[in-house]
């Protein structure tokens, strides 16, 4: 019955961007945090083509694919922006930290009104 409720593609895609959202956050601040470390290489996360894929999976027959999807830290080896071997741009990171905390904010919203709804209905529109 609670998997009715809280199973459909849309509220387990939000929680999941929601998760995925609150690992960039860490995985910024950690890279923000390692700035000054010489050979550092910053890490991201991967997570929406994975999630784009598996929604486009499930809207044709798929089995829930996305509530399969996990974020993934991957780390960025290839390039190199000083000499020391450190490759973190602090205001490209400081740029990420701002658009993610937007997306958090937004997702939280969705899921929060989704239950605001949900209570709604509970109470009979009261």
């Amino acid at each position: 019955m609670f998997d009715k409720i809280f199973g459909g593609d849309r509220f387990v895609a939000q929680t999941r961007a929601i998760d995925a959202a609150s690992l960039r956050h860490q995985v910024i601040a950690h890279n923000l945090s390692n700035a000054n470390t010489p050979n550092y290489k910053r890490q991201d996360v991967l997570f929406e083509s994975q999630l784009s894929q598996a929604l486009a999976q499930d809207s044709r027959g798929g089995s829930h694919a996305c509530a399969k999807v996990q974020a993934q830290i991957v780390t960025q080896n290839t390039t190199s922006t000083r000499l020391d071997g450190n490759n973190v741009d602090l205001e490209a990171e400081s740029v990420a930290l701002a658009e993610n905390t937007l997306r958090y904010e937004v997702l939280s919203q969705n899921v929060g009104g989704y239950f605001g709804a949900l209570k709604n209905v509970i109470n009979g529109g009261r």
